[in-house]
């Protein structure tokens, strides 16, 4: 039975992964080639690569007896459904948010394809990794990326928006609604970041012994964290909006990016069974 789905997993992501390719090259012709009817088949399509990535995390799970948080291809396969997921339920909340398709659906199958690059390869649990202090703190991380992800889309969508608005993207939503998702979720960003910290500091007490060790990732995580802390100070004390904001929330996914993807690899680092 476990060999059966450890056989069936990478199968049912690349399966994934492609149908997350159909989603994005829809959503692009429909966003910027103004083929408004190809927007529902983008969904539905990103839809049914959500239902079939759902059903390869579940058949790893069980193989492994463990949620996908310990090796590079299991992290990037949960960013990549939570990142979809959170915009599939926005989509349906923020009609304006729709177009952040285009940004959104490339990211998943990018994340996919990194991971299946790397390899499906299974990573023993180490013994630390236990708790509900650690699902919490993984959780957290994964819904702070995925709403960071729909920030720095909106973000980005103003900047190309406001520089040709009659152009290309003469169909994407008005500047200023961009500019209030951006604003909206790299909030929620900077407050799921900041529960998954604490969380992290408490599994990290009961793991090893201390709440804070100074670790690379602790490190770039708190800074990540300050920085997501000085874009809503500027915004909500000093009136910052438009591109100045959007410049700045840029810089802060990109830490994020670091924090998340790379700080992992410092020798040294007690978080270094990442991406192995």
């Amino acid at each position: 039975m476990t060999e059966a789905l450890l056989m069936l997993d990478p199968r049912l992501h690349l399966v994934a992964a492609v149908l997350y390719g159909v989603a994005a090259a829809l959503a692009v012709l429909a966003v910027v080639g103004r083929r408004d009817a190809l927007s529902p088949w983008a969904r539905r399509f990103a839809h049914l690569a959500l239902a079939v990535h759902t059903a390869a995390i579940i058949a790893r799970w069980v193989a492994v007896g463990h949620g996908p948080y310990v090796s590079r291809y299991e992290v990037l396969s949960a960013n990549a459904w939570v990142a979809v997921a959170l915009f599939a339920a926005t989509a349906m909340r923020f009609r304006a948010a729709r177009s952040l398709a285009v940004f959104i659906y490339p990211s998943a199958l990018l994340m996919m394809g990194i991971g299946l690059y790397t390899g499906p390869e299974v990573e023993l649990l180490p013994p630390t990794f236990s708790g509900i202090w650690l699902a919490l703190h993984v959780a957290f991380y994964f819904l702070a990326f995925g709403t960071a992800l729909t920030a720095v889309g909106a973000s980005v969508l103003y900047l190309l928006k406001a520089r040709s608005p009659d152009g290309r993207l003469a169909r994407v939503p008005a500047p200023l609604e961009l500019d209030a998702l951006a604003y909206r979720f790299g909030g929620l960003a900077f407050a799921f970041w900041g529960i998954g910290m604490l969380a992290g500091a408490i599994w990290a007490y009961y793991a090893w012994g201390r709440f804070w060790g100074w670790d690379p990732v602790e490190t770039w995580s708190l800074v990540t964290w300050l920085a997501f802390a000085l874009y809503l100070h500027m915004r909500r004390f000093y009136a910052w909006k438009g591109a100045r904001a959007a410049y700045l929330l840029i810089i802060c996914f990109l830490l994020a990016d670091g924090t998340l993807f790379f700080t992992s690899l410092i020798d040294g680092s007690l978080h270094a069974v990442y991406f192995r």
